[in-house]
């Protein structure tokens, strides 16, 4: 008529309620894990904001954009590289011209 559990075939109603009894005991009795788990549930969102913990999402997000930035000042510095040697070659120029400026004065004293 009802199902009956296979391991309580067989078992004496007494050592059925006693095992039940315990079961239940056991479940009533406050651990640590199930503390934690229940207040960890109530609060994990509070947690998560107030310690700044990130998400997987933000921190896919957080790597996406450090790469990006990360690219941006490998071109900067690459700019910086080709702006000096630019800037040196003008430099010589300018010392160029400044000493032929020198010479041709002096030519004409």
């Amino acid at each position: 008529m009802y199902p009956v559990r296979e391991r309580y075939r067989g078992v004496s109603p007494y050592l059925r309620s006693v095992s039940e009894f315990a079961q239940s005991v056991e479940r009533r009795i406050p651990t640590l894990t199930r503390s934690l788990d229940r207040y960890l549930d109530l609060h994990f969102e509070d947690i998560v904001e107030e310690w700044q913990l990130l998400t997987d999402f933000e921190l896919r997000d957080l790597e996406k954009r450090v790469d990006k930035v990360t690219a941006d000042i490998d071109r900067l510095y690459q700019k910086k590289s080709d702006i000096g040697q630019r800037a040196a070659s003008l430099e010589a120029g300018i010392k160029e011209i400044e000493e032929g400026l020198k010479e041709g004065s002096d030519e004409t004293r």
